[in-house]
């Protein structure tokens, strides 16, 4: 068995080492950015607003407002980020164990994908998958899946399990995708839209700079809250704090520092 199956080699690629010039921000520092613009746009309207203006201040409607309170609530989420490949058997070990992990802190926790592969434009999909174009078709369909799964962390899941229990098939079946979403609940026409229009192929691309810029390129990597965590490559390594679902749960339990209470699981862990 090739010890290094899902490695992407950089040697000669262009890929560049996110190191030395700061990593990609994740979908929890977005998330923060979004409502930090939202608020100071808030104010620049009102101000707008104040002085005559026929804008008004549209950043006092409820949906305005919901919006603003949704993000920076995500915000204070544990942000776990899995390098991954969808046709990596190491990526499938990985969200396996992770499977245990979020039916019991989904509440406290948010998940990115950063799928390795090499942006190249004139790709089919946009990037160079290693595994070739079907899991460049696997990676969309995941990554369409949990940016549609309306932050349902269970539903994406049960999604992602559908599709790994069939891994030979994934990318190169076009109906077990759209079979996974509906038997996971998901909203299928969302969906579908994403997974076969630029949408999909656009989050692939960022899906895979984020990889780039951190660095990665071995599926499967975990990190949490920016930082790696553990790294599943025919075999565990780098994993100080251990690789089982109940690891995983004690380390996101003491990275939480939200308002909101933690899960009942977490009181399992005294000592945080």
């Amino acid at each position: 068995m090739d010890k290094h199956r899902c490695l992407l080699d950089s040697e000669g690629t262009g890929i560049e080492d996110g190191r030395a010039h700061g990593r990609a921000p994740s979908n929890k520092r977005r998330l923060l950015i979004a409502g930090l613009v939202a608020a100071v746009t808030g104010i620049a309207l009102w101000g707008l607003h104040m002085c005559g203006s026929s804008v008004g201040p549209a950043w006092l409607s409820p949906a305005n407002r919901a919006d603003t309170a949704d993000a920076l609530s995500k915000s204070d989420k544990v942000q776990v980020e899995l390098f991954v490949m969808s046709q990596c058997p190491d990526a499938v070990k990985v969200e396996g164990v992770f499977g245990n992990v979020v039916p019991e802190v989904y509440s406290i926790m948010d998940v990115q994908l950063n799928f390795i592969g090499r942006p190249n434009p004139n790709a089919t999909y946009g990037v160079d998958c290693k595994h070739g174009d079907s899991e460049c078709r696997g990676n969309i369909d995941e990554l369409c899946a949990l940016a549609h799964g309306g932050g349902d962390l269970p539903a994406f899941w049960r999604f992602l399990s559908c599709l790994n229990a069939r891994f030979r098939d994934i990318g190169r079946d076009p109906d077990l995708s759209l079979k996974c979403a509906s038997s996971a609940g998901l909203d299928t026409s969302a969906f579908f839209n994403c997974a076969t229009t630029l949408e999909g192929r656009q989050l692939l691309k960022q899906s895979a700079e984020n990889a780039q810029f951190a660095a990665v390129n071995t599926s499967a990597t975990v990190f949490i809250d920016g930082q790696s965590r553990c790294v599943e490559d025919a075999g565990w390594r780098d994993c100080p704090g251990g690789h089982a679902a109940t690891d995983f749960i004690r380390d996101i339990c003491a990275a939480y520092k939200g308002p909101r209470p933690r899960p009942s699981i977490c009181a399992e862990f005294p000592s945080l």
